[in-house]
């Protein structure tokens, strides 16, 4: 199944946001929710959207935001893929240290290559949907 960008670009941006992701095949809608095994998941503010899915359930391809292993391996190929030797020293030792996800962040959203990070993240992001999506083929 091909999604249009657009459609791809928005699901990309609910995972970003830890939401699971629905996409209706014949109408093109996408509905969302948080993961319902979290903790601080409430309910009530979306049985509408949960409603709605499960109504038709079998009509929704569900799209998951990567794991952190998987996201942890973006943060990998990302310094693997920098010519800057200094820098990307530092993105590996932010890495290896405890907060690995927190220290890299840190260290990226304050650097130049910022950009470079978020473009590298949301290809990933798409490539990994785009994997889900051929699941359902």
């Amino acid at each position: 199944m091909i999604l249009p960008e657009h459609k791809i670009k928005e699901i990309v941006d609910w995972l970003g946001t830890g939401m699971l992701v629905f996409y209706h095949k014949e109408t093109g809608d996408v509905l969302y929710h948080p993961d319902p095994d979290n903790p601080y998941f409430e309910p009530e503010l979306w049985q509408d959207q949960i409603d709605e899915i499960e109504k038709d359930r079998d009509k929704y391809l569900k799209f998951e935001s990567m794991d952190s292993r998987q996201s942890f391996k973006v943060m990998e190929h990302f310094a693997d893929s920098l010519s800057d030797l200094k820098f990307k020293g530092m993105l590996y030792d932010r890495l290896s240290r405890k907060k690995p996800f927190q220290n890299f962040k840190m260290l990226v959203e304050s650097s130049d290559y910022r950009q470079d990070w978020f473009d590298f993240r949301d290809n990933a992001s798409i490539e990994w949907m785009k994997e889900q999506l051929e699941g359902y083929e």
